[in-house]
């Protein structure tokens, strides 16, 4: 009994998507293409491997057998090659980037869809989570990089002091992710209208998670205003602050960017340049960290791709 290795695609893809016709799909080749890769192996083995149901097709019990062990093959195959990069010259390893959801959504997966062809050793691994448990793994070394958002009057001084602390805390920060992003001031549509900054002080305003920079934004906001009316609620995420807003309980100022995609009925939104920017910034590990390792790879591909699909990046 002999089997062609190059008829186990057709078999493993059937397996998987539960036809014929969406394993041809997955291939890019026509249904009876596959149907005669499977009559063949059928023909190889001397046993029925797939059983042709009205709701599709499903592997037979030697069809799981011998498509397990296609996916073994495959397995052993792509670690050989793994193996073998760095006898090629190619950069190998594993990278872990920590982040939160809107710049994961908006950045890192269109910015490392492309990865593969160009850092095709290196497995990336991409973690959703908040600055603070973020920081903790990006300290400890569980985290290579780890994306942040700024206010933008925090951010020079960030900069010096992750430059002046680079042996006390073993962190750096590598670049801005983005250009100038505005925040925006997010008002539910029964609010009355704002032109200017001393509007703000007729509103009802949103809580966020105290500390962060939505939070810093919208003390410094607010600061300026004669008396700041609170509403008794809180967000964390930028879901619910659209939600509250359109429930009508309350106001908020957001990055630009947590709008993207978003539903605005029962919302307002109106730029005010004096409100200020947001920028986000890519910082990386120091203890550990090689120049010419996976994760720094990373961080220049990531860097390199927002050069070109967002506005401005300065290292």
């Amino acid at each position: 009994m002999d089997i062609d290795p190059r008829r186990l695609p057709f078999l493993m893809a059937v397996g998987r998507e539960g036809g014929i016709v969406a394993a041809a799909d997955i291939l890019m080749v026509s249904p009876s293409a596959v149907s005669q890769q499977i009559q063949k192996l059928e023909d190889e083995v001397g046993l029925k491997l797939v059983e042709r149901t009205t709701a599709g097709a499903v592997l037979t019990p030697a069809g799981r057998i011998v498509a397990d062990s296609g996916e073994r093959i495959s397995t052993e195959i792509a670690e050989t090659l793994k193996a073998l990069r760095p006898l090629t010259g190619q950069v190998t390893g594993t990278a872990t980037i920590g982040a939160f959801l809107t710049v994961i959504r908006s950045t890192l997966i269109p910015a490392l869809a492309t990865l593969d062809g160009n850092l095709p050793g290196v497995d990336l691994r991409i973690e959703e989570t908040d600055e603070q448990p973020g920081m903790a793994r990006l300290r400890t070394g569980a985290f290579d990089l780890l994306v942040i958002e700024r206010d933008e009057e925090r951010v020079a001084q960030l900069l010096q002091r992750a430059r002046d602390q680079i042996r006390g805390i073993g962190i750096l920060v590598a670049a801005h992710l983005n250009g100038d992003e505005p925040w925006v001031l997010v008002t539910p549509d029964s609010a009355p209208a704002i032109g200017s900054i001393a509007d703000l002080g007729e509103l009802t305003w949103l809580r966020t998670t105290p500390g962060s920079t939505g939070d810093h934004v919208m003390r410094r906001i607010t600061k300026a205003l004669p008396a700041t009316h609170w509403a008794p609620h809180t967000y964390t995420t930028y879901d619910v602050a659209r939600a509250l807003v359109r429930a009508r309980v309350g106001s908020t100022v957001l990055p630009a960017m947590a709008l993207s995609g978003a539903n605005f009925e029962g919302m307002r939104v109106t730029p005010l340049p004096t409100l200020g920017t947001r920028q986000i910034l890519l910082r990386r590990k120091n203890h550990g960290w090689d120049e010419a390792g996976a994760a720094a790879r990373v961080a220049a591909h990531l860097l390199e791709w927002t050069r070109h699909h967002d506005s401005t990046l300065t290292e």
